[in-house]
């Protein structure tokens, strides 16, 4: 009975895990933002490398945070203020670089981010974060060999929000074969800085 009960709730943390996984990753964010510009001018073959380099380096993030390290950020004054400057400063940048990417016409234009730049960038991406602490607190499984938990964590996280992140790809591949005009693309990039100054707000709230 005992084990019965035990595998009924590994059952419902993992489906909970699941739930989770795919309403944080479909969301919109930096990540999805940037894939889905990419996706719009380059394309999705041309976009693979960031979206690859977004989903390694999550992983690693979601490794860290199953090790403890996110909760040793976040209580720890001195080093929340310094992730929030370094964030803030992160995601002002990539509001501009992806107004440039939906503005300008030729690649030359702006520099590129590739696959290790959107790796790291995933240690200084606020909602990375909160979706890696978050997720280990209340769904890191229980087996008896901890380095497998959280292996089984990252991995199911992963592999439930890399279609999420491959949906913000083909949408952003999808939008470009629509909107053709110069003013179609200043309003896209217009509402993409302004959402994510607004993330930039919304983590000193």
């Amino acid at each position: 009975m005992n084990l019965f009960l035990y595998d009924l709730m590994e059952y419902f943390l993992s489906l909970g895990l699941i739930i989770f996984a795919f309403t944080t990753s479909i969301s919109p964010g930096p990540n999805n933002y940037m894939i889905f510009s990419y996706g719009k001018k380059y394309g999705i073959k041309g976009s693979l490398p960031i979206l690859l380099g977004s989903f390694m380096g999550f992983f690693a993030l979601l490794y860290l945070s199953g090790y403890g390290v996110g909760l040793l950020i976040t209580q720890n004054i001195i080093l929340e203020t310094v992730f929030k400057v370094v964030s803030s400063i992160w995601l002002i940048y990539l509001a501009f670089i992806l107004r440039k990417v939906n503005l300008n016409n030729s690649d030359s234009e702006t520099k590129k981010v590739g696959f290790w730049s959107m790796f790291l960038m995933q240690f200084i991406n606020p909602k990375a974060w909160i979706m890696a602490i978050s997720g280990a607190s209340a769904y890191l499984p229980k087996f008896e060999n901890f380095h497998i938990s959280i292996f089984v964590f990252a991995s199911i996280f992963c592999l439930v929000g890399l279609p999420c992140l491959m949906l913000w790809l083909v949408f952003g591949d999808f939008i470009s074969k629509i909107l053709k005009s110069e003013k179609s693309n200043r309003i896209l990039g217009d509402v993409l800085f302004v959402l994510m100054v607004v993330s930039t707000v919304m983590i000193w709230v």
